[in-house]
């Protein structure tokens, strides 16, 4: 059994904007969609200006193509107005070299071992986010906060519920963005993009870069691949069976057999999905439930794209009354 000495979190955590587009990344019209204009601001942008009004937020690490980064740092510093230290960096080949990468960056002056001779440096949490999702908002940030438990776990990933996301549907005429969700015993979640994580703790980091390189889960070639990594890296068939079922209750909602999807998600309560992954990653995994929903509005494609333009300010003057 896997024991771990962990300290209460400490605050104000440091915090890494993924703006990324090597590796898996997905570009949109040509672009990479962190650098996609909202109303005349890039969305890394709006999400950088939510992290500044937070106070258990430090400094903030972006990581892309830092040139570009500066450039349009510097464009728009009198629309950020934030008071806290932010540094870019140069991105890597993929997600998990960018976020492995920029977590040593917050470690001032780090050589390698250091986390054997320090129990601070070994127990160091960061916040990670990606820089396409322009509605996360201060008060979303700061529940998830709340409830992201790092004296317990290791790695905390957010979910947000079908009920707060179809607050986002099409509705009286209006567009509206619908996105899939993971079909548990206890209902239906979206994960909303917020992460807590305590890097040092995850002693399997490659299967975080393989599983977001299969993220898209309505293709069946990401299904088979990653599947076909588990069972080479001898996950338990206990967990095999969780994803299986997982995709099983998937597969149902998307031809509209909502009673049958009811009776396969039975088999895939939210506490053995989280001990799976836990057994996975080698770490202590687990969710934290939000209740606004803007983060989980990331932006896949153009009719996303058009829809976040049409009724982006509609959504923020929703999440400000919430």
């Amino acid at each position: 059994m896997m024991v771990v000495e962990v300290e209460k979190l400490v605050c104000p955590v440091d915090t890494l904007l993924m703006c990324g587009d090597k590796g898996a990344s997905r570009p949109l019209g040509g672009q990479s969609k962190p650098y996609l204009y909202l109303h005349g601001t890039p969305l890394f942008i709006h999400v950088l200006k939510a992290l500044g009004r937070i106070e258990r937020i430090n400094r903030v690490f972006i990581i892309g193509d830092k040139q570009r980064l500066d450039h349009l740092l510097y464009t728009h510093a009198r629309a950020i107005k934030i008071s806290k230290p932010v540094t870019t960096l140069n991105q890597w080949e993929s997600l998990l070299s960018n976020v492995w990468n920029g977590f040593l960056a917050t470690l001032d002056g780090y050589e390698p071992g250091d986390e054997e001779r320090d129990r601070d440096i070994k127990n160091k949490v960061v916040f990670i986010l990606p820089g396409d999702a322009p509605l996360a908002s201060p008060g979303e940030i700061n529940e998830f906060f709340d409830k992201a438990d790092m004296t317990k776990l290791d790695h905390v990933t957010g979910l947000t519920s079908r009920n707060v996301m179809e607050r986002y549907y099409p509705a009286k005429g209006k567009p509206g963005i619908k996105m899939a969700y993971f079909h548990f015993r206890e209902g239906d979640y979206r994960i909303n993009n917020l992460h807590m994580a305590r890097p040092f703790a995850c002693a399997n980091k490659q299967v975080i870069q393989q599983a977001y390189n299969s993220r898209y889960q309505k293709d069946i070639k990401n299904i088979v691949q990653l599947t076909k990594d588990m069972w080479e890296r001898h996950v338990k068939l206990q967990s095999l069976g969780l994803y299986f079922m997982m995709q099983v209750s998937m597969f149902l909602s998307f031809i509209r057999l909502a009673r049958l999807c009811e009776i396969s998600s039975r088999y895939t309560p939210i506490g053995a999905v989280s001990a799976a992954v836990s057994r996975i990653l080698g770490l202590r995994f687990g969710f934290a439930f939000t209740s606004k929903g803007g983060a989980a509005l990331d932006i896949d494609n153009e009719g996303d794209y058009e829809t976040m333009k049409s009724r982006y300010f509609e959504w923020k003057q929703m999440q400000a009354v919430d």
